[in-house]
């Protein structure tokens, strides 16, 4: 176990935690690569695969979750900020790698002047909504702890969370209008909001179960979209990172995995794969464009699981590693005392 920055215990289970989302998108990014949304959605094999693919939906969620973990306690606006500036170098890093690879590589030809609105609108990545999104996060962050802090009594903390979610995730639970969704753009601030009650009564669930529940409801929601359709994934019933579903997906592996007591070396290469987590989300898109077009005969459902194994976990592991590799460039860049503002994201 290391220590947090407000001083309470970080388990080593934060760190599988991140690792395990980081794999989450890149598996949820593989459905875009191996012919899922283009097949239809009939059988055993395509509800096994959608199972999955609801199940890594969980990804940005236990990313944010862990953020509001993380970060709950801290007050102060300086401290906070300090992410924007590691998140934001961290980005430009692997913007200037990413540009003349899609550009010279990939075909993605563009005039410098495009690049460089691409650079700035995040869409010089592939994958540069999230970064947006989690800058937008971290300007808030601080101004929400202080309300946090003013909620001392456990029923009004759960209220809090459970406002967040009438407000940002029911909507989302079926086809229908059960809820207005104006405020659905703002689940970022449930999750985060999710972590932080986490972090202040610190649930305890079985792993077993919480698991098993995640499971469970990804092969609910699995089935779900096969019955609904005999077409493309684009005429199913489906959902999003706002949505209940997801967010129960996503409560269920976090409490369950984020106080797992795991052995000292495993817990020591969590800790360093961990660390490549941020800049291996940032890179992913590179290895996913070329690695996946080198194999075109896995783009069918009989081939999903070997696909996964095959590529996706290599794809992954390359990632983390290349992270690692970014992170260790922000680090060197940026001021000596800066280096305790690692991001989060």
């Amino acid at each position: 176990m290391s220590k947090l920055a407000s001083g309470g215990t970080r388990y080593a289970g934060l760190d599988l935690i991140r690792c395990l989302a980081l794999l989450f998108v890149i598996t949820f990014h593989s459905f875009l690569y191996n012919g899922y949304y283009y097949t239809p959605q009939t059988g055993g094999l395509m509800w096994l695969a959608g199972s999955f693919r609801w199940l890594s939906v969980g990804c940005i969620g236990l990313f944010l979750m862990l953020t509001g973990y993380l970060k709950c306690e801290n007050t102060s606006i300086r401290s906070c900020y300090r992410a924007l500036l590691t998140t934001g170098v961290g980005y430009l890093l692997a913007a200037f790698i990413t540009i003349p690879i899609r550009h010279f590589q990939f075909g993605a030809e563009h005039t410098f002047t495009e690049w460089m609105t691409k650079l700035f609108d995040f869409s010089a990545l592939y994958y540069g909504w999230y970064v947006e999104m989690y800058l937008g996060l971290v300007l808030i962050i601080p101004f929400v702890n202080m309300a946090l802090k003013q909620i001392t009594k456990t029923k009004h903390l759960l209220c809090f969370a459970g406002a967040m979610l009438v407000l940002t995730a029911l909507s989302g639970a079926t086809k229908w209008v059960i809820f207005p969704d104006h405020w659905r753009v703002t689940y970022p601030l449930t999750y985060y909001v999710l972590g932080a009650v986490v972090r202040r009564l610190q649930p305890k669930l079985n792993p077993f179960l919480g698991i098993g529940c995640a499971l469970t409801m990804a092969a609910i929601l699995g089935a779900f979209t096969v019955l609904s359709t005999d077409g493309q994934l684009s005429e199913a019933l489906t959902w999003e990172f706002a949505d209940i579903w997801i967010v129960f997906i996503a409560v269920c592996l976090f409490v369950s995995l984020y106080r797992l007591n795991i052995p000292k070396f495993p817990a020591s290469v969590l800790a360093v794969m961990s660390g490549g987590c941020y800049g291996g989300y940032l890179l992913c898109h590179l290895f996913d464009a070329w690695v996946y077009d080198l194999y075109p005969q896995y783009k069918n459902p009989e081939k999903y699981i070997l696909m996964f194994i095959c590529v996706t976990v290599p794809i992954y592991l390359a990632s983390v590693f290349s992270g690692i590799i970014l992170q260790t460039l922000t680090d060197l860049i940026l001021p000596k005392k800066k280096k305790k503002a690692k991001s989060e994201a």
